[in-house]
């Protein structure tokens, strides 16, 4: 395992960033264009829900209790349309595939499908393949996640805009949900996906955040969203990162793994095509990952050998994100503490792919919140909605005394 200090950061994240996207004009349009079918984030706040039991048990539980927000979702979506147009055009036979590989590992997560499908009365073909629509079709300007973290001897901040279609504002939910493991735990949850796409943590103060990469191809293998399921349930860092890293996968993905027992963050990225590969750096001082693939050695040779290629694909959204965050580093100097870094996850430079993003015209990407975890402390921060909003609630860790949540008054609405 390496490790990725403050200094190291800067290089590679600038050399990432350097040359590959010009900042977008200003002229996308105003911060408050919304699509039809996009809603407000509840006046409340996102709703908490719980369901416990069987996994078939948990599943129906989430489904019958979100029925109305993941239904409307399924129905206005146009990444559910394009599953359900593969299944129809020839597809069906990868998404078995697809599935076989799931239920092989994770037959577990399969029923708690099956119970969410019941709950929703869609198909459950359907459902799977929504669950894998990373795989059926790498969406042109996907939306997103932004992440910075900063480790030292003395405290640990994990702070990660999460970023998706502005379809899933107002449709998004926490859930508390206690497995037959027993390990408890609490996820902000998309929509007719299980959980663990989201910022999530659990009663072992395990905590996952994710950033899509972009594949040049889909291998075959387990579909990403079932393997971020079950780092849920993990009981330590180590854990977590052996379910991160399984193989075989189907896409690539980066994992944000920390641990607010153990004090320690680290970032995974993990490909699946040409080979599976993955690379495990500890955090040592300030981090920051956008959607494209930065630690060294993540590669992959041409036939030539003359330069090096990229096993994903640097969209202009994730690199115009990287560029922003980096140059106010560069300019203000790095943030030290989390107001500094909320201040940075805030910004709308380069919009509409700014690190705090809002729908204009026809990009659709959104940060749906912003969770922030930290040691001294334990729990979860989560901003709902756009961070420039200021309106957050505290989850406490997860257990067997409940759930406790803070709300802080909204400012800058």
């Amino acid at each position: 395992m390496g490790t990725y200090t403050r200094r190291e950061f800067l290089g590679y994240s600038l050399a990432a960033a350097a040359g590959m996207v010009l900042l977008p004009s200003a002229g996308y349009g105003s911060l408050s264009t919304t699509s039809e079918g996009v809603l407000d984030v509840p006046k409340k706040g996102y709703p908490l829900i719980e369901a416990a039991g069987s996994h078939r048990e948990i599943g129906e539980q989430i489904g019958a209790a979100m029925k109305e927000r993941i239904t409307s979702h399924l129905e206005l979506s146009p990444e559910y349309s394009t599953c359900l147009e593969f299944l129809q055009d020839g597809g069906r036979k990868k998404v078995e595939s697809l599935m076989e590989h799931a239920q092989e590992l994770f037959p577990h997560y399969i029923e708690e499908l099956k119970g969410m499908a019941e709950s929703l009365e869609v198909p459950f073909i359907s459902l799977f393949a929504f669950n894998c629509k990373s795989e059926i079709s790498i969406l042109k300007e996907t939306a997103g996640c932004s992440t910075i973290a900063l480790s030292d001897s003395e405290r640990m901040i994990l702070a990660h805009n999460e970023d998706g279609n502005d379809l899933c504002v107002g449709r998004m939910f926490l859930a508390k949900v206690t497995p037959p493991s027993g390990v408890t735990f609490l996820s902000f949850v998309y929509p007719g996906l299980v959980p663990g796409v989201g910022p999530s943590f659990n009663k072992y103060g395990v905590i996952q955040t994710t950033n899509y990469i972009e594949p040049r191809k889909v291998a075959d293998g387990v579909p990403r969203y079932f393997i971020g399921r079950s780092i849920l349930e993990a009981k330590s860092l180590e854990e977590a990162v052996e379910l991160a890293t399984i193989t075989p996968r189907a896409f690539p993905w980066h994992y944000n793994l920390a641990s607010l027992t153990e004090k320690r963050i680290l970032s995974v990225e993990t490909v699946a095509h040409p080979v599976h590969k993955h690379s495990v750096l500890e955090v040592e001082g300030l981090y920051v990952h956008t959607n494209h693939l930065i630690h060294p050695g993540m590669t992959l040779e041409d036939e030539d050998k003359t330069k090096p290629q990229l096993y994903d694909v640097p969209y202009t959204s994730s690199t115009t994100r990287m560029n922003v965050l980096s140059r106010a580093i560069e300019k203000q100097g790095p943030p030290s503490n989390l107001e500094d870094i909320m201040k940075l996850l805030a910004l709308h430079e380069g919009r509409p792919f700014s690190p705090c993003r809002h729908p204009e015209g026809d990009v659709h990407g959104a940060t749906l919140g912003t969770a922030i975890f930290q040691i001294p402390g334990k729990g979860m921060t989560l901003y709902h909605g756009n961070p420039c909003r200021g309106f957050k609630i505290h989850y406490d860790l997860p257990g067997g005394d409940g759930l406790q949540n803070h709300r802080h008054p909204r400012s800058n609405e």
